[in-house]
């Protein structure tokens, strides 16, 4: 093989292994661009929102955390709710790490007597009560939150 076809057949192996890397970038930047769509037009419900949907249904009103910068900082979200007496802050965290994260954060400020009895960390949900929870109460948050704990 002389060298004028060596170099002619390198060329060639180089822009057919540079066609190859375009169609697989191209895939990518498809498959990105389609994620984000979906995501977009997706009329699947946020975590909070079924977290809300069950409490709706329940007859449980909630409302919005206000002045709580720890539970304001959830990547799903944070809503107070009242079960059966006791009010309680439910925070949905975005990851287990940042379930654990938010629960480090309030458990560096409340006293150790509250970390013990009231704050409870479920995977991704972090409920924060007013007053130690009977294990209904519990139960019942358990069952609300559920789907925001995938």
């Amino acid at each position: 093989m002389s060298a004028a076809e060596e170099t002619e057949t390198g060329r060639a192996e180089r822009r057919w292994f540079a066609a190859g890397a375009l169609v697989v970038v191209a895939m990518l930047g498809v498959q990105v661009v389609a994620g984000f769509v979906r995501e977009a037009t997706s009329d699947e419900p946020s975590y909070l929102e079924k977290v809300q949907t069950c409490l709706t249904e329940r007859m449980r009103p909630f409302e919005p955390v206000v002045g709580d910068l720890i539970a304001l900082s959830a990547e799903r979200g944070a809503l107070r709710t009242n079960v059966e007496g006791n009010p309680v802050t439910v925070v949905l965290g975005g990851s287990e790490k940042d379930a654990e994260r938010i629960y480090a954060a309030y458990s560096s400020v409340a006293p150790d007597e509250v970390v013990r009895t009231r704050l409870e960390r479920r995977r991704k949900v972090v409920l924060l009560w007013d007053f130690d929870p009977s294990q209904t109460q519990r139960e019942f948050m358990y069952l609300c939150t559920l789907d925001a704990q995938e």
